[in-house]
């Protein structure tokens, strides 16, 4: 029940803000409501943790309708601190929870979900900026279609001898039962892409162009891409020095394609392709 509701809920919920449309995210937000209780039952968010829960809605909800400059300028930076605590596992008062069981290589498999998570994707999406994009042409918000398949491989092209090179990763096909990888590829899908994609890309890298801009800097743009993407590189440090390397090159990428559509959609999509490939073809050495 626990997954259903944070994949269903999750996904109707971005989906739903993605189009524009109330009833979705509204059905999704009651769906991600029910999952909450559930991980206070089972223990995943500690009853001392609602006060946090409770003020960092607060602020993000302050922060989308209060538009007095001071209150601005004081709570941003104050909820990317927030955003990066809870998503560093910071704050106390949450716990992994099983979420699946599956038979897998002669033992049963179980897939954990951290609660973080859940009040991440209440809290980031809902606060994406208006993108910052270039004129139309032939190549970028008229056609994203055609923009993503070339940004994404190019992005392959880039990532995967360097993943190799690095020793990062080797040619392997995943092993284990079908029903955890699926539930693996849709949470990451919904809680990894969703979220650092709205995160880096909607609201740092956006912020970024918009503060380089206002000062006059010609390069904003693409100051802003890079920057966002060490930002997000570096956010991989528990990965190692190959991981935040490859991240930020990755992040180059997502960054590219959100600046070229203005769509965030289109960014999660070249992140979960590449990191599908990764989970589904290549095999990674255990993070020491």
């Amino acid at each position: 029940m626990l997954s259903i509701l944070l994949l269903g809920g999750g996904g109707l919920y971005w989906w739903g803000l993605i189009v524009g449309r109330r009833i979705p995210v509204l059905a999704g937000a009651g769906a991600l409501g029910g999952a909450l209780i559930l991980l206070v039952g089972q223990g995943g968010i500690a009853p001392a943790a609602l006060p946090t829960v409770v003020l960092a809605a607060g602020l993000a909800g302050s922060l989308k309708w209060v538009h007095q400059p001071v209150w601005q300028a004081v709570g941003w930076p104050l909820y990317v601190l927030v955003v990066l605590a809870l998503g560093f596992r910071l704050l106390p008062g949450f716990a992994p929870v099983p979420v699946l069981a599956a038979p897998g290589a002669g033992n049963l498999s179980v897939v954990w979900f951290t609660p973080e998570k859940l009040l991440l994707l209440g809290l980031v999406p809902p606060l994406v900026l208006t993108p910052v994009t270039p004129g139309s042409g032939w190549f970028g918000r008229d056609r994203p279609r055609l923009t993503v398949a070339l940004i994404l491989g190019i992005t392959l092209l880039a990532l995967i001898p360097l993943a190799l090179a690095l020793g990062f990763a080797r040619p392997a096909w995943v092993a284990g039962s079908l029903p955890v990888l699926a539930y693996r590829l849709a949470d990451h899908l919904v809680f990894t892409c969703v979220l650092e994609e709205s995160f880096f890309r909607g609201i740092v890298q956006t912020a970024l162009i918009r503060g380089f801009a206002d000062r006059g800097w010609s390069q904003a743009a693409p100051l802003g891409i890079i920057a966002a993407s060490l930002f997000f590189g570096g956010a991989h440090v528990g990965g190692g020095a190959a991981f935040m390397l490859l991240a930020t090159v990755a992040g180059l990428g997502y960054g590219v394609a959100y600046y070229l559509t203005g769509r965030i959609q289109d960014a999660v999509a070249v992140h979960f392709a590449v990191n599908a490939i990764h989970q589904l073809f290549l095999s990674a050495p255990a993070v020491r």
